[in-house]
């Protein structure tokens, strides 16, 4: 049996599985802010003077000038004095705001926290991690970039505690009743606009969290995941805050400056820009609504949040010891005001995931070719099978009158693996068999035809479970590209595209 790890791709690189059809068959971002931000004001500053956009290091991380960042963003104001810096975007109205040395940074006066602090070196006066850009800014200025826009279909709602579990307590109430009256509230509001909402209790019961993960990956339509939580501290101790996982590679917030950087990719991860959209609209209006100190959006390393394969936020709804806040949980009046902040929240995120919907539903009714709807039949030993073997079958489908050059067709596949029951990874295995099920498809006496891959990873031996980690299928992602154009994506499981540019540059885009 030959080793299913011969050859060891390296992180980021180019995909492993990229198949022109012909050869394989043998056959030859307009804002965030736009869906919530107050009208602009227009404004006859010109944009910032280009800049080159040229990482340089410190301390080992890759940073940014200021300047670049201005300059690709389009802002039209930059302004830096002494450990102060600011610039401003005028249509739509952004406002950024950061201070040397910290990691807390303001964007239309919202607090919003940085992995690493903003620095100044190498005669630059100020410069920004590469991640943070990456993970924070890219996501709130270019939400659209990296997605297809999408209906939002279902809020899964997760109350904080339950039975023996209470949570932050004192004498205004505990947790697992405070947020379950939330949820309960959020849940009518949310139904009444359309949406489906799953709670992950509706009684006073203890809810182990990994039967929570798999309520939520159970769901198989476009979803979010939305943690109900409160928080306990001194009697200063009060606000709001709401917090997602951080991007891998990334610390948490308030993780310490040696802190050694998790490296691996979770299925919590392939939302990284959908969560920090997420939070932004929620986040907005809870501070809105409640008018509580706003203490910013933060990045925590959740074991729960790991394993949640949908958009999902933690909401850290208030101090249950502060003697104002916590009066103020344990009134219905306020707690429906937190219900209807959230539920708004959700609504505003809907509403930018579905933007330009209808425009790209017009363009896809254009497209020559899509695809039909993928399966994966996944067998292993209950089969006869030593190891796994997965058989995808992707049909491709062609417009009515379009005669097809199989020369122009091309399919790129891309197939992951769960590692230690955790994390994800591009396989290691060898590559698939290719076969199609027609022996000359020519789209001529049917308009689909259909293209078969074998994925097969053999046992592993318990060097290479050492080296590699215990390892099994977990999903992949087909693009069908023609004519050097991207026409159609399918992942299984749902969204899993969203993760592609965290493991290899992928070509064409949209």
């Amino acid at each position: 049996m030959s080793s299913p790890v011969p050859n060891r791709p390296k992180k980021r690189g180019w995909p492993r599985w990229v198949f022109p059809l012909w050869v394989a068959a043998l056959v030859g971002g307009g804002s965030l802010w736009n869906v919530w931000a107050a009208e602009s004001k227009p404004a006859a500053k010109k944009p910032v003077e280009k800049s080159e956009w040229k990482p340089r290091y410190y301390k080992g991380r890759s940073y940014v000038s200021i300047q670049s960042v201005a300059s690709y963003y389009g802002f039209r104001s930059l302004d830096v004095k002494g450990r102060q810096i600011s610039m401003s975007i005028a249509e739509p109205a952004i406002e950024f705001e950061a201070t040397l040395g910290e990691k807390r940074v303001r964007l239309n006066k919202m607090v919003f926290y940085f992995s690493y602090p903003v620095v100044s070196f190498g005669g630059n006066a100020a410069m920004l991690s590469s991640f943070d850009v990456a993970n924070v800014l890219d996501p709130i200025l270019r939400p659209k970039a990296r997605r297809d826009p999408s209906v939002l279909k279902v809020v899964v709602l997760d109350p904080g505690g339950g039975g023996v579990e209470t949570g932050p307590t004192s004498a205004f109430g505990m947790e697992k009743n405070i947020t379950l009256l939330v949820a309960q509230a959020i849940k009518p509001i949310l139904e009444g606009w359309g949406f489906t909402v799953v709670l992950t209790r509706d009684a006073d019961e203890a809810i182990f969290p990994l039967e929570r993960i798999r309520m939520a990956n159970q769901i198989h339509e476009e979803s979010v995941y939305i943690s109900l939580r409160l928080a306990s501290g001194g009697p200063a101790s009060k606000g709001v805050e709401t917090s997602t996982l951080p991007p891998a590679s990334t610390p948490a917030t308030f993780a310490p400056e040696n802190a050694e950087v998790d490296n691996r990719f979770f299925p919590g991860n392939i939302n990284d820009r959908e969560s920090m959209a997420l939070a932004t609209t929620i986040q907005s209006h809870l501070i809105a609504a409640s008018k509580s100190t706003d203490l910013g959006i933060k990045r925590i390393a959740s074991e729960d949040m790991r394993g949640i394969g949908m958009p999902a936020v933690v909401c850290r709804l208030g101090y249950v010891t502060h003697p104002k806040e916590g009066e103020n949980l344990a009134r219905d009046d306020y707690r429906f005001t937190l219900a209807s902040a959230i539920a708004r929240g959700v609504k505003r995120y809907a509403d930018f995931l579905s933007a330009d919907l209808a425009k790209r539903r017009e363009e896809d009714a254009k497209r020559p070719l899509t695809f039909g709807q993928p399966q994966a039949t996944h067998l292993d030993k209950a089969a006869g099978v030593p190891g796994e073997r997965v058989i995808i079958r992707v049909p491709i489908v062609a417009a009515p009158g379009v005669v097809v050059d199989r020369s122009k067709l091309e399919v790129q596949l891309f197939v992951f693996e769960r590692v230690n029951n955790s994390s994800i990874d591009m396989t290691i295995a060898n590559p698939p068999k290719i076969e199609w099920l027609s022996v000359l498809p020519d789209w001529i006496a049917s308009q689909t035809e259909t293209f078969q891959a074998i994925y097969e990873r053999p046992r592993m031996t318990a060097d290479e479970t050492e080296i590699y980690g215990r390892r099994a299928y977990y999903g992949y992602v087909a693009r069908l590209i023609y004519e050097g154009k991207l026409l159609d994506e399918f992942a299984d499981p749902t969204n899993l595209d969203r993760c592609l540019y965290f493991f290899t540059p992928v070509f064409p885009r949209r």
